[in-house]
């Protein structure tokens, strides 16, 4: 039982929630850049297990057994067999069934999970991949064209099939600005670059990937050097090298670093920020440590009752059916 990877899109790998309590060892975090969407995935196919995330262009699969799927994330538009299929609802395919997801039309990052979930090996309690180290996921590495990845046996992969999620146009608001605390180093700044680096917006450049956002516009260079003694940085810090140039640090970022840090994002803003790609722009915003717990509190506290409503009251999208599934089409609907 397995999929075959017949083009890998643009670096797709296997990610979870990502490999927490061992970066005193060395081991970077990794996991899904967007977590809300790998988490309403998981929600939607009813498992906890890895998805394929993929950056900008989906990859195209081939299923080599029975199975389901769904997408989330970044909005596609995804073919079965060349037929026009929805996000975000689980879909059944048969063996030898083809998946096209393509280039995403708004994002940056999707996840695409499986009924029959992805079997790979745990490394560090983790099936996170991190490719600079080789560990995790399929692996080591990013996917390419023919892997082929074998999947666990689930009996109750098929339970959800048309299960859909609309989500909250509030949840991730469409706008730039990113939230940032005070960093570590903030007194190392001068008052002018606290003000510049939320006066102006940043673009992200195309130096830019899971490890993390290097941005490009006004300088903030500290009032002395950059550089300091190592230290653990945070995910979400923003490190400013000697150039003055922003760097916001990612998932796949080192345990340590040796730049002063301005300040840290976040963390409710991490998803958003996730589906910002090269060329966008951001406006960062400074805010209080009182004002972040209570936003992301809030925010946690919406995503998880939108979660447990859709848990509770299931909501089904036969739009995706196969037109010989007739029947399971009328029982979802609930005519019999």
């Amino acid at each position: 039982m397995s999929i075959k990877i017949l083009q890998p899109g643009l670096f797709s790998t296997v990610q979870d929630l990502g490999r927490k309590g061992y970066e005193h060892i060395g081991f970077s975090g990794a996991g899904a850049m967007d977590q809300f969407s790998f988490k309403v995935a998981q929600s939607l196919i009813n498992n906890d297990g890895p998805a394929i995330e993929y950056t900008l262009i989906g990859p195209t699969i081939q299923f080599n057994t029975q199975n389901t799927f769904v997408i989330t994330g970044g909005s596609v538009n995804a073919s079965l067999n060349n037929r026009t299929i929805s996000m975000n609802s689980v879909i059944l395919v048969e063996k030898g069934d083809i998946l096209k997801i393509g280039a995403i039309t708004k994002g940056a990052r999707g996840y695409l999970t499986f009924g029959h979930s992805i079997n790979v090996p745990p490394i560090a309690e983790s099936y996170a991949t991190h490719t600079r180290s080789s560990i995790g996921g399929f692996k080591g590495r990013k996917l390419l064209a023919n892997d082929v990845i074998t999947v666990k046996i689930n009996n109750d992969f098929k339970e959800n099939i048309g299960k859909t999620i609309h989500l909250q146009d509030d949840l991730l608001p469409e706008n730039n600005i990113i939230h940032i605390l005070q960093g570590p180093q903030f007194e190392a700044f001068s008052e002018e670059a606290r003000a510049k680096i939320v006066n102006h917006p940043y673009l992200i450049t195309e130096q830019s990937d899971r490890m993390g956002y290097r941005l490009e516009g006004d300088s903030v260079a500290p009032i002395n050097q950059a550089d300091i003694i190592s230290e653990p940085v945070a995910l979400g810090s923003v490190q400013v090298p000697n150039d003055g140039q922003p760097i916001i640090l990612l998932n796949d970022k080192q345990t340590i670093g040796g730049y002063t840090k301005i300040a840290t994002v976040c963390k409710f803003d991490l998803p958003k920020l996730a589906q910002m790609k090269p060329q966008d722009t951001i406006q960062f915003k400074w805010i209080s440590f009182q004002e972040a717990v209570d936003k992301n509190r809030e925010q946690m506290s919406l995503f998880n009752e939108i979660l447990k409503s859709h848990q509770k009251t299931p909501i089904f999208d036969t739009s995706s059916l196969r037109h010989t599934s007739k029947k399971l089409a009328t029982i979802l609907k609930g005519d019999l």
